[in-house]
């Protein structure tokens, strides 16, 4: 009874065996059969498809190329009358192929269009195509469209450049029907197979089934999930086969049936389409049906025989198996507990065991032992809650309670024996153990885990806050797209992006100057030397430009060689070192120009002496007489000159007072009107009331002549000159951009005029002493320098702006005088014909002594000579009469300022003229002159000297 209950489920299981046999011999027959027959197909329709995709693409490279050809001619590029010429003719010759051949400049404008001249001047820059073509200036083909005559167009349109500059596209429009007549149409697989066309946004742009044409894949087949992912994987520009769920063809609302397909895209200038073969599965698999019945058959009467040969095999093993597999299944089992053991004894994890209902410990591991510091018999008298600390007890009772059958793995904390509590992670299962229903945990101590997760996350956090906090921007770089992988906050602030729109740029998108090309070949350098520092140009949001510094190296992040750059903007540096060079370039070349002083007019004095005494000792009839006039006119010119350099070294001396620039600007107006003539129109435009300035009366009269006269040479036609003044504050923000310039009040004084103007380059030596762009002998370049040196020598701000062809405009700060006003002009004391009395003449300079005391004699004063301090001071002391001292201001031994100190303490009553050829700088540094005293600068002119003694023997 026993081996008749054995064999009953033997046997059941053996006949079982045989049917799957038999039915996976069957399955796996007939899917080889099925499998083979789809392979066959895929083959033959990507074959078609294959065939139809490089068609397409062929055809549209050939008329790229065409139109490429054409684009390159300078009649096309221009669209005149010879281009439009050349546009007939190539749409003659072509019109069997095409339907217009149009011409579209670089804003979208229709130029030309043939044969529908009538779209000229139309503007199309809003179609998608357009779009594209304008951003990406490359070959475009557009999706199917309705043309006006009712048939489905392709427009294909071709850059048009002269020269490098982009002009726009020329373009030809293809009738589509004919195109899928030449390539789609003929594809024909069984009576069921065709072919259809979509573009990469999901258009059907070919299909058989009627109303489809036109229309999203996803509207016509949002009810066929399969139909939609094969779509979305042509969309995506693959290859391949698939089957799918849809109408039959030519009946749209008829049931569904299963296709099979292949999929292929065909590349089209900037865009793809994608082309799919599909057959009905019915049809194809319609020629297997005969196959199928007769393996069918085969396999029925081979499992018939096989069950009844079965059972005889049968009966004579299971007796045999039955004991052989009670033998081993025992030896298993005792190995099994062998290996069980030593696994949970020698395993160097911690390891427990617990009793699911009760949670008591009843076996634990020595690596647990050791871990823990608790005994085996400590150990045994505890429960699973007892190793975690309090505030889990109740978790884990909860948890463990609800474990059954499966894995689990958590993290938790324990708590060994001495109460330290330490993270640790569990993985227990359920186990029979000594016939109890238990559940054995393995335990991994994860200390040093979470000590290096904390500093990895405080290193983490450490880096993102040098990265946000960072005053110059930083940017990560992917070098074969030049697209920002990462970047902080002071890179979008520096160009003004936020963080959303700073993603979407690549560095092609902020560089200014450089050309895609530099830029990829910049990068290739720092690829290849793992590291670079360069200056350049960038463009923020608002089109302003800016100048970064930066610091780039190549490092690699997972493997893969990235591009980090810190950018520093360094606009307003550079700034302040072009304006500090700027300035210590005039402060340098206006030291050269004071320092000539001395010995010049020392030489002009004996010139215009030793001339003017020549001149009166000889009769007026003289011809020499008027040699002596070109000599006295020429010594007088350089005098000027270098006065002028004098004023723009700010060191000659002047007597600034309280000045209304208003006034003084009225006072001069008719002199200016005779200085500009007739033909340039002088306007005044004054702010009321008007802060009052401290500057010499005179100077700002140099100032207007100079400008004047500036703005006269611009205007040899004539024009405008225009003189304002006005209140200004000057803030911080405004002098942190002007070197030099100190925040407060200030009177601005602007002369601009309607003349030719100036370029860059002009603008920047407009100061410079003797820099002039007039023609020889039209001036001395000396002008400007000169207004130069007035504004900075009374502490003021000067600066130009002027373009070619728009005239010039010139800017000028004075400080305003605080608690003064302009002081009246000082009535001009009465000057004698002839003077009287005696000077006492100090110069240490012999032929300049001998010249000035000629000049005195002549105009009537009886000199006394002296050729040294102390000679002067010895005279003085002998009792003569002196009306007067006339000295030099420096002389060697004791300056002029030392020596009339001492002659007030013999002759208090005298009075003191200082004369100097030295700088004012020099003077003033050696405290000789200072302000209340009388000071005549060299070279000495006859009527001026005159003038000064006579008002001083007159006071």
């Amino acid at each position: 009874m026993t081996r008749r209950t054995i064999q009953k489920p033997a046997l059941t299981l053996l006949v079982l065996i045989c049917t799957c046999l038999c039915g996976l011999v069957f399955l796996f027959s007939y899917q080889q059969a099925r499998q083979s027959a789809i392979t066959r197909l895929h083959d033959e329709q990507m074959i078609h498809a294959k065939q139809a995709a490089q068609g397409i693409q062929d055809y549209f490279s050939t008329w790229t190329g065409i139109l490429s050809s054409m684009a390159r001619l300078k009649e096309i590029a221009a669209a005149d009358d010879s281009g439009r010429q050349q546009m007939e003719f190539f749409y003659d010759a072509h019109r069997e192929q095409i339907r217009s051949f149009t011409r579209v400049d670089e804003n979208g404008i229709v130029l030309v269009s043939i044969p529908q001249r009538e779209m000229a001047g139309k503007n199309i820059a809003s179609q998608k195509h357009i779009q594209e073509l304008l951003r990406t200036r490359k070959p475009v083909v557009s999706d199917v469209f309705r043309a006006v005559q009712g048939y489905d167009a392709i427009a294909l349109h071709v850059p048009v450049y002269e020269g490098s500059r982009f002009r726009g596209s020329i373009a030809i429009v293809i009738n589509f029907q004919n195109l899928a007549g030449r390539y789609l149409d003929v594809i024909k697989i069984g009576k069921t197979g065709h072919a259809w066309v979509i573009s990469r946004d999901g258009t059907e742009l070919y299909s058989p089934v009627p109303g489809h044409s036109g229309q999203s894949i996803f509207a016509n087949g949002r009810a066929y999930p399969t139909l939609l992912a094969m779509a979305a994987q042509m969309l995506r520009g693959l290859s391949g086969t698939a089957t799918y769920t849809a109408p039959s063809e030519g009946d749209a609302h008829g049931a569904p049936a299963r296709h099979l397909a292949v999929y292929r895209p065909i590349a089209i200038g900037n865009t793809f389409w994608s082309i799919a073969v599909t057959s009905s599965e019915r049809e194809i698999l319609a020629s297997l049906t005969a196959y199928r019945n007769r393996l069918v058959l085969a396999v029925l009467i081979l499992l018939a025989g096989g069950v009844t040969v079965s059972v005889f095999v049968v009966r004579a093993m299971v007796i045999v198996k039955e004991e052989e597999a009670r033998r081993e299944a025992e030896e298993e089992l005792r190995a099994n507990e062998r290996r069980y053991r030593d696994l949970f004894e020698h395993n160097p994890a911690p390891m427990l065991v617990y009793e699911r209902g009760s949670m008591e410990l009843v076996a634990v591991n020595e690596a647990f032992l050791i871990a823990y510091g608790y005994t085996m018999e400590e150990v045994l008298s505890l429960h699973l809650p007892d190793l975690y600390p309090e505030s889990e007890k109740r978790k884990i009772t909860e948890v463990a309670a609800g474990l059954s059958g499966h894995t689990y793995v958590g993290e938790w904390h324990h708590r060994r024996k001495d109460g330290t509590v330490f993270p640790i992670v569990v993985t227990s299962h359920d186990a029979l153990y000594q016939g109890r229903t238990c559940r054995i945990a393995v335990i991994t101590d994860i200390t040093d885990r979470k000590r290096m997760e904390k500093a990895v996350e405080e290193e983490s956090q450490f880096n993102r806050i040098l990265l946000e906090q960072s005053p110059d921007g930083i940017v990560i770089i992917e070098p074969a797209t030049a697209r920002f992988i990462n970047f902080n906050g002071a890179a979008c602030r520096q160009l003004g992006y936020s963080r959303e729109e700073f993603a979407e740029l690549t560095v092609f998108d902020v560089e200014a100057r450089e050309t895609q090309e530099e830029t990829r070949t910049r990068i290739a350098d720092i690829l290849a030397n793992g590291r670079g520092s360069f200056e350049t140009v960038q463009r923020t949001r608002t089109g302003e430009l800016r100048n970064i510094e930066v610091n780039a190296q190549i490092v690699t992040i997972h493997d893969h060689p990235v591009y980090y750059c810190i950018w520093r903007d360094v606009t307003e540096h550079k700034k302040l070192e072009e304006q500090l060079r700027q300035s210590q370039k005039m402060e340098s070349v206006g030291r050269l120009a004071g320092g000539v002083a001395h010995d010049f007019n020392n030489m002009l004095g004996v010139i215009i002496g030793s001339a003017e005494l020549c001149r009166h000792q000889l009769p007026e009839e003289s011809p020499v007489h008027k040699y002596l006039e070109h000599i006295l006119k020429a010594a007088q010119r350089s005098s000027e000159i270098t006065r002028q350099l004098l004023a723009f070294s700010r060191k000659e001396i002047v007597s600034p007072k309280p000045v209304n620039l208003n006034s003084q600007i009225i006072d001069s107006e008719k002199m200016l009107c005779r200085l500009i003539g007739e033909d340039i129109r002088l306007t005044f435009r004054p702010a009321t009331p008007i802060w009052t300035v401290l500057i010499d009366p005179s100077q700002v009269d140099q100032i207007l002549m100079n400008l004047s006269a500036n703005s006269r040479d611009a205007m040899p036609d004539g024009g405008i000159l225009n003189i304002e003044t006005a209140n200004v504050r000057l803030d911080a923000d405004y002098c942190r951009h002007h070197s030099g310039c100190t925040p407060g009040d200030y009177v601005k004084l602007t002369v601009s005029d309607t003349g030719v103007g100036m370029d860059r380059e002009t603008r920047e030596h407009i100061f410079e002493p003797f820099f002039t762009t007039k023609g020889l002998g039209m001036g001395t370049g000396l002008g400007l320098a000169t207004v130069y040196g007035i504004v900075t020598q009374n502490d003021g701000q000067i600066s130009v702006y002027s373009e070619p062809g728009h005239g010039t405009v010139f800017t000028i700060y004075f400080p305003r005088l605080r608690g003064a006003e302009a002081d009246e002009e000082d009535a001009c004391a009465a000057i004698p014909s002839t003077g009287s009395g005696t000077v006492l003449l100090v110069e240490d300079e012999e032929m300049l002594l001998w010249t000035t005391t000629r000049m005195l004699e002549e105009m009537g004063y009886t000199v006394i000579q002296a050729g040294s301090p102390a000679a002067a001071i010895g005279i003085c002391g002998n009792g003569e009469r002196i009306d007067l001292v006339l000295t030099d201001v420096v002389m060697p031994g004791m300056n002029g300022r030392e020596m009339a100190e001492r002659i007030r303490v013999i002759r208090p009553e005298v009075k003191v003229l200082f004369m100097s050829g030295y700088t004012a700088d020099i003077v003033a540094q050696r405290g000789i002159v200072e302000e209340g005293m009388h000071y005549i600068s060299k070279p000495l002119d006859a009527r001026r000297l005159n003038e000064k003694i006579a008002q001083m023997l007159a006071q």
